[in-house]
Order: C-alpha cells, then structure tokens, then sequence
C-alpha cells in the first residue's frame, strides 16, 4: 500500500497543534492572550490541512518540515495577505445586508 503523505502530515500537525495547547495551558493568562492570534491561525491551517489534499510531492516536502504547521504559520505572517482586508470586506457586506433586512423590515412595518 502506497504512503499517503497527506494522511501523515495531518497526524503531524495535528500532534505539533495538540503540543502548542499543551504548551499554552502551562502559560500565565497574560501570555496565553498574546499568543492567541498564533493558536487562531495554526487552528485554521490545521483544519484546511485536514479537509484539503494536495499532491503527494507537496505534503511529503512539508511532511518532511520538522514543524510543518510553525512553517506554514511562520509563512503567513510573511505573506502579502491581509487579514485586516478580508475582515473589513466581511464587515462591510455584514453592514449592507443589515441596511437591507432593516429596510425590508420597515417596508413590512408600514
């Protein structure tokens, strides 16, 4: 039966994840708080890592990461992408479709 690195880089991650939690329980509160955008986004990587697959060639190279998911993390805080830009849009579309219910509220009011 042929390796699937996909399954093995889960496991992986999921195991460096589960030590992050372990690692941040021993914290003070105060550190835990200044380490919870770290915990957020490796959550978030783990759980796209779980339901995506990519190539075999692909998840052995990051297999073969010693921290697989600290890469990816350490990764995203390099990137051009902005979060802060993806939750304004949200928020802006939040505001407009509440502009729209409350107008349609009020429509059905009168």
């Amino acid at each position: 039966m042929a390796v699937d690195y996909n399954d093995l880089l889960y496991e992986k991650a999921q195991k460096e994840y589960d030590d992050l939690i372990a690692e941040l329980k021993a914290l003070p509160s105060e550190q835990v708080i200044e380490r919870a955008y770290e915990k957020v986004i490796k959550e978030n990587i783990l759980c796209i890592l779980e339901e995506s697959q990519r190539d075999q060639k692909e998840a052995k190279a990051l297999y073969l990461e010693k921290y697989p998911l600290d890469r990816a993390y350490q990764d995203w805080l390099k990137s051009d992408v902005s979060e802060t830009a993806m939750l304004r849009d949200s928020i802006d579309d939040t505001a407009k479709d509440v502009v729209k219910e409350r107008r349609e509220k009020q429509r059905e009011s009168r």
